[in-house]
């Protein structure tokens, strides 16, 4: 087991680790910011980036490192603000890693054996980050133009009673377990999982939408780092327990053509209700303006996921429909 990740008590340092030297010889490098607390505790990671364009979680971790005292603080916080910056680089999902066409999402590659920017990438963030925490916390928030309002965490593996204690005290309405193993091969979660970590991935928030709902969801991805370091017993602050639901998705609809996507429903509506049939959006031919596609919840269920009105390629992110999760027992 690695020793744990630590700097100096009492101080916020600055980590910095070399993946590579580019061919203009500029440096890849993942940045680590530690907080060391004045006593003991765990040490908890919070990732930023793993995909490039999913920048919305970059002002959640400034906030959140901007209102940790280390004086007050029982164990380490470990901020990573860019864990994939060859993706961020060109603020895209994947890394613009031409060697290797399949393994440039990150968050599929991240335990795979390969010679590539993004496999070591991922191997120095796993061996200096991951493999030395105790707990982690994984941002995916919507890229531009959608937004998300569920925390996930691995319902069936060793450490699922843990991820779903996690998941519950960050204080979302609602939570999403699965298979991580199955769901997200190679990511960030097998990695965790493999190393022994309890992991959560907090998919809330996006871009696009205006301050009003962005502030306002910066601001519960903030609380809720709070409420998880309360829970472990980082911060002498009460956590109050919440009602939540565990829901799975039920229906994630997604352009099958490019086009100008129109939606019906606003980001007013995310996290609430929607009946059968209600009609969510339309896609619309950027060039002969006629409708291409409707988008109507298949069922009952949550809205989870929503768009903003802008350009899509097909298969690009749209509206996503949960349920309360059917009991197995």
């Amino acid at each position: 087991m690695p020793s744990p990740l630590r700097g100096t008590a009492g101080r916020r340092e600055l980590f910095r680790y070399p993946v590579l030297t580019d061919l203009d010889g500029s440096d890849v490098a993942i940045h680590a910011h530690v907080v060391t607390g004045t006593a003991d505790g765990p040490t908890l990671t919070l990732l930023s980036g793993v995909h490039g364009n999913e920048w919305f979680s970059h002002g959640v971790l400034r906030a959140v490192l901007d209102g940790i005292d280390p004086a007050r603080l029982r164990g380490t916080l470990v901020v990573v603000p860019a864990a994939n910056p060859y993706a961020l680089r060109t603020a895209s999902r994947y890394s613009v890693d031409i060697q290797q066409v399949g393994f440039v999402n990150m968050n599929k590659a991240i335990l795979r054996d390969t010679e590539s920017i993004t496999g070591r990438t991922g191997q120095v963030l796993v061996e200096q980050i991951v493999r030395r925490s105790t707990h982690l916390l994984d941002f995916h928030p919507g890229p531009w133009g959608s937004t998300w309002g569920v925390v996930l965490y691995d319902a069936t593996g060793p450490l699922s009673a843990e991820g779903r204690e996690l998941a519950a005290a960050f204080g979302m309405p609602y939570i999403q377990g699965e298979d991580a193993a199955v769901a997200y091969p190679n990511s960030v979660f097998d990695a965790a999982t493999a190393a022994g970590v309890p992991a959560i991935g907090i998919e809330v928030g996006g871009l696009g939408f205006g301050s009003r709902h962005e502030d306002g969801w910066l601001a519960r991805n903030v609380e809720g780092v709070r409420r998880v370091m309360g829970h472990l017993g980082m911060l002498d602050e009460p956590v109050e327990p919440r009602p939540i639901t565990e829901v799975e998705v039920a229906w994630d609809l997604r352009p099958r053509h490019g086009g100008m996507l129109i939606p019906e429903v606003t980001e007013d509506r995310l996290l609430t209700a929607t009946a059968e049939s209600e009609l969510l959006g339309r896609l619309l031919s950027p060039v002969e303006l006629t409708v291409l596609e409707e988008y109507r919840s298949p069922g009952d269920g949550i809205l989870l996921s929503v768009p903003r009105a802008h350009p899509v390629h097909p298969y690009n992110f749209g509206f996503v429909i949960g349920r309360p999760r059917r009991s197995t027992s």
